[in-house]
């Protein structure tokens, strides 16, 4: 069934459609990784006085304590961190020169969702949708076999492997259509690109039913823009959680329940 969305009221040309939204997950790329801020995706100068990594991984880098205390929770606890430490100690050669947002996204958005309460390992076998994010296609796509369907199954290992690195009582459903498959998939034909610049793309971000459905479209009627919120002098307490977001205005609660 076609998702659709129509407005309530007139809107003109280039107003904007909602408010300001924080994305369910974001990921640089890794080329991104070593210059830009893992939190804030602001650029880290060279010879920056806050310049500080996770000290695990020390894969991501931030630009601030603030940052780097926002961002802990949730690279650590998603599985990132770990991914970082398995990827790069296990990994062959080939496949250190794959990009691998995708796959952290989906880690990032697997612990935002369930830290929502929004999704659960048996709650995806039956569902074309994640946290109200269309999953659909994953079987047929699954089926068909090529090199998409490689990508999302040597993923979701990955992501499985780094999830049970840290949850101790993980189920492992690594037969069937996964969460880890699904939440992959989700970013795949979800995400958008976090650009500065025409030329210039950092990573990537997934949002909630509100943004996502406006962007689920051959012919899209609403466009979107991204602002990096100006960083205090001494990044300050008073920052936004995530600086990752689409200028908007008005107002539109996101969608938080799970559709079936």
């Amino acid at each position: 069934m076609a998702m659709g969305m129509r407005a309530r009221e007139s809107v003109n040309m280039s107003e904007d459609l909602t408010q300001a939204i924080a994305p369910y997950a974001s990921a640089l790329h890794d080329v991104s990784l070593q210059s830009h801020c893992s939190s804030c995706f602001h650029c880290i100068p060279a010879q920056s006085p806050h310049d500080m990594s996770c000290t695990m991984c020390g894969s991501v880098r931030y630009c601030c304590s603030d940052c780097l205390i926002s961002d802990c929770e949730v690279h650590s606890s998603s599985g990132e961190c770990c991914f970082f430490v398995k990827h790069l100690r296990e990994a062959s050669p080939s496949t250190l020169t794959e990009e691998t947002s995708d796959i952290r996204a989906a880690l990032r958005l697997l612990y935002s969702l369930e830290t929502r309460g929004l999704v659960s390992s048996d709650s995806v076998s039956s569902s074309n949708r994640i946290g109200g994010l269309s999953a659909s296609g994953i079987r047929e796509v699954l089926e068909e076999g090529g090199e998409i369907a490689e990508g999302v199954l040597e993923g979701s290992l990955l992501m499985l492997s780094a999830r049970k690195s840290r949850m101790k009582n993980y189920v492992d459903l690594s037969y069937g259509l996964t969460i880890e498959k699904v939440a992959l998939w989700a970013v795949m034909t979800n995400s958008v690109e976090v650009q500065i610049s025409e030329e210039q793309s950092l990573g990537i971000a997934v949002y909630g039913p509100s943004f996502s459905w406006f962007n689920h479209s051959c012919c899209p009627s609403a466009s979107y823009r991204f602002v990096l919120v100006p960083q205090n002098e001494g990044c300050t307490s008073n920052k936004p959680e995530s600086c990752v977001v689409p200028v908007s205005k008005g107002a539109a609660p996101d969608v938080v329940m799970e559709f079936n």
